[in-house]
């Protein structure tokens, strides 16, 4: 950080004088086409991504054995050398087995350069493509408090979150927010057989392909244009089903009644829908896990309710926006978590009518870093100056002071067309900030210095774009 929010300089907001953005421009895509950054060779959004899992799953013993292969296509102009995969079960202690790696066939030497990240030595020339391949067994128990509605074994139900290598950055998990970036993929099919029987509702999975007439071992999800995939498995599951304006919600659940799950959920899916713009694809899945506490998590198509949570309205609202911000509109969850937390928190009280409770100070768009935590528990979720506090309620004020100012109509067409140009993409909140002032009459700098820390926003809104273009297409509670 370079400073407090007095340092914020709108005068890098203002839009350039036309020859002054042309030149701008100009000097900007001849850096980018000289040669690749320094970074180039581990950029993730380089890669067309489409995965296959194929997984047996032995639901008494918690152990899954699986193979994840992953096909690569290189889309940048540079050849690129390896990729990181993420790996979150290893930090959890579920990671038994893995290996051997190979790419095309062939016997790689992958190395773990961080708890949770596996680097895959590559040769790939642009518009190549390549297939790598990663068998792992999973011996799955009880997660710490803050991952318990990612992978985790608790009361009979078995949840599946960030559970597969993954392509994304080089980072390290963290006990405090999200922990891995992930980017939109081609395609995602998974194939689940298990030792045993089960109810053919015994699986939560969006992407529904195949599924036994009433029991039976064998399982079949395949989504499109999504960053991720989850699903949970319990025995005793029940289904309930509702249609919102074509889409077809799926309510799994085993203590409550799935009627009023489903009714929010629909209410937040047509209410996200009018502010912000198209849900993209055909059904949601709500699943509730084994866990009574801990925080709810959301994944593309798919959310996971812990116990305590099913019925909660603000909590499915919030974990339903972030299908919009995080599944649509992707973003470094760590550096930057209010992009999609101060969202979702924002889009649950307006849809709900309540108001904010922020009691701290700290700029909105601190990194979760600003709280110290372990690797997976620790961090200072709930006082005033909290993760909680700061990212989510004192960014959802901010974002309802931006909202006032801007004037609905100005406000929410600017975010349905940011959506629109970036959907499937990764957003940074200098981009963010730069459309918002770019599309109001208002002046925002005093909203800005108030609430961020130096958010060095983009000034040439040409390249606002580049990001997602370079980089199609990481989400508590």
């Amino acid at each position: 950080m370079t400073g407090g929010p007095g340092s914020f300089n709108m005068a890098r907001m203002r839009p350039a004088r036309p020859l002054t953005l042309l030149v701008t421009v100009a000097l900007a895509m001849a850096t980018w086409a000289a040669g690749p950054p320094l970074a180039a060779a581990t950029e993730p959004g380089a890669f067309e991504q489409r995965y296959e899992l194929v997984a047996t799953l032995d639901v008494p013993s918690a152990r899954l054995d699986a193979v994840a292969a992953i096909e690569l296509t290189n889309r940048s102009r540079w050849t690129r050398t390896h990729v990181d995969l993420a790996f979150v079960p290893r930090a959890l202690g579920f990671l038994v087995d893995e290996g051997p790696v190979t790419v095309d066939g062939i016997a790689v030497e992958a190395s773990w350069t961080t708890d949770i990240n596996l680097r895959v030595p590559l040769a790939v020339e642009p518009g190549e493509e390549v297939r790598v391949q990663v068998p792992f067994t999973l011996a799955v128990g009880l997660a710490p408090p803050a991952f318990t509605a990612r992978t985790s074994a608790a009361n009979g139900v078995l949840s599946f979150g960030q559970w597969f290598p993954i392509v994304s950055t080089e980072h390290e998990v963290y006990g405090l927010g999200d922990s891995a970036v992930t980017y939109t993929a081609e395609r995602i099919r998974f194939e689940l057989t298990t030792t045993t029987p089960l109810p053919r509702d015994a699986v939560a999975c969006a992407g529904l392909q195949a599924a036994p007439a009433e029991r039976g071992t064998s399982w079949v999800c395949e989504l499109e244009r999504v960053r991720d995939f989850s699903f949970v498995v319990n025995p005793n599951f029940r289904l309930t089903t509702r249609d919102a304006a074509g889409i077809e919600v799926r309510v799994y659940t085993e203590t409550v009644d799935g009627a009023a799950t489903a009714g929010t959920a629909v209410e937040a899916l047509l209410g996200m829908q009018e502010r912000f713009g198209a849900y993209p694809w055909p059904d949601l899945v709500l699943a509730e896990v084994g866990s009574a506490g801990g925080f709810s998590m959301e994944y593309p198509r798919q959310v996971h309710l812990t116990r305590d949570k099913v019925v909660d309205r603000y909590v499915i609202i919030h974990e339903v926006a972030h299908q919009w911000f995080y599944g649509q509109l992707g973003n470094d969850q760590q550096a930057e978590p209010w992009l999609d937390e101060a969202w979702a928190d924002f889009s649950a009280r307006l849809l709900m009518g309540i108001g904010e409770n922020a009691c701290g100070t700290r700029p909105v768009d601190s990194p979760v870093f600003a709280w110290p935590a372990e690797a997976t528990t620790g961090g200072d979720w709930t006082s005033c100056d909290g993760y909680f506090h700061s990212v989510f309620y004192r960014g959802s004020e901010f974002l309802t002071a931006v909202r006032a100012t801007m004037g609905d109509e100005t406000f929410f067409g600017a975010m349905r067309d940011w959506l629109e140009q970036n959907r499937h993409g990764m957003v940074e909140g200098r981009a963010l900030l730069w459309h918002l002032q770019r599309e109001t009459d208002e002046d925002l700098e005093p909203l800005y210095a108030s609430y961020l820390d130096d958010p060095d926003p983009r000034p040439v809104p040409a390249l606002a774009g580049i990001g997602a273009a370079v980089a199609p297409a990481v989400g508590r509670r």
